[in-house]
C-alpha cells in the first residue's frame, strides 16, 4: 500500500469517533487510532480528508528538507485555506489574524494558531516557528 493510501486509511478512523491526529518534530506521526509512525518525506501528502454532513474536508501537508511543516492546504467545502512561511492564505488572498469568515475562524490560540470550522466538528491547529511549523494537529 504507498504513503497516500496508508494516509487516507488512518483519516477514515477519524469518522469512526477517534478525535485526534498530529504530527510533529521532523516526521512524527500520530494516527487517530492513537498508534504513532515516522515518515520523512518532502512530498505533499494527504493528512486527512473525509466528508460530514455532505461537507467534504481534506488536509494536505508538505515538510521542507529540515523535517519543519512548510505547507499546509485545508481544503473544507470547497474554501482553500493555506499556511506557508508564516502566512495565512484563503482563497489565495493574505489574512491577518483573527480572521473570521462564513465558513470558518481563524485566530491565535495561546503560542498556537487555530482554524475552527462553522460547518464541521473540526479544528485544525499549529505551532510556527523559524522555518517552518514544528507541531500541527486535527480534532474532530
Amino acid at each position: 500500500m504507498n504513503l497516500r493510501r496508508w494516509m487516507l486509511a488512518l483519516c477514515f478512523f477519524s469518522v469512526l469517533g477517534k478525535d485526534t491526529c498530529k504530527t510533529y518534530g521532523s516526521g512524527v506521526i500520530q494516527a487517530f487510532t492513537g498508534s504513532a509512525f515516522y515518515v520523512r518525506s518532502n512530498c505533499p501528502f494527504t493528512f486527512a480528508r473525509f466528508t460530514h454532513n455532505r461537507v467534504e474536508c481534506d488536509i494536505t501537508i508538505r515538510r521542507g528538507q529540515n523535517g519543519l511543516l512548510t505547507l499546509i492546504e485545508i481544503i473544507i467545502n470547497k474554501v482553500k485555506t493555506v499556511v506557508q512561511n508564516g502566512t495565512v492564505l484563503v482563497e489565495k488572498k493574505r489574512v491577518s489574524l483573527p480572521y473570521d469568515h462564513t465558513y470558518q475562524h481563524i485566530y491565535p490560540y495561546g503560542i498556537y494558531t487555530r482554524l475552527r470550522s462553522s460547518l464541521l466538528p473540526l479544528s485544525v491547529t499549529w505551532h510556527t516557528v523559524a522555518g517552518g511549523l514544528d507541531s500541527f494537529w486535527v480534532r474532530t
